[in-house]
């Protein structure tokens, strides 16, 4: 019974990061990531690159190390603006083979608008 447990939670936790990933990529959101859905890709898709754009600069990190820089930021003065996937990051998992077609379809229906 242990492994059929295991099974579906795995089966969980990935349906939850494919309703993140196409939210995130709606035309609601256009690639912006609010603090839910980081939390959810930090633990599941923790080296997914996310742009975090502050007063001053900006930087690319994973997404298992952004609430460790978005702190360092605001400990520095300066405040986060936001958070959304790079344009690289798009591009990486829009040509991804493994890449779930909902994820996909959710790339094209962004880049279509």
């Amino acid at each position: 019974m242990f492994w059929f447990d295991a099974y579906i939670f795995c089966l969980y936790i990935g349906i939850m990061i494919i309703n993140t990933l196409v939210k995130v990529l709606s035309k609601q959101q256009f690639g912006f990531v609010t603090k839910d859905d980081l939390d959810v890709i930090k633990v599941e898709m923790p080296n997914l690159f996310v742009l975090i754009r502050c007063g001053g600069e900006r930087y690319v990190e994973r997404a298992c190390h952004a609430q460790k820089r978005m702190e360092l930021v605001e400990a520095s003065g300066d405040y986060v603006r936001d958070v959304s996937l790079p344009c690289k990051t798009i591009d990486d998992l829009a040509e991804d083979p493994s890449t779930p077609g909902e994820v996909q379809q959710a790339i094209l229906a962004m880049r279509s608008f």
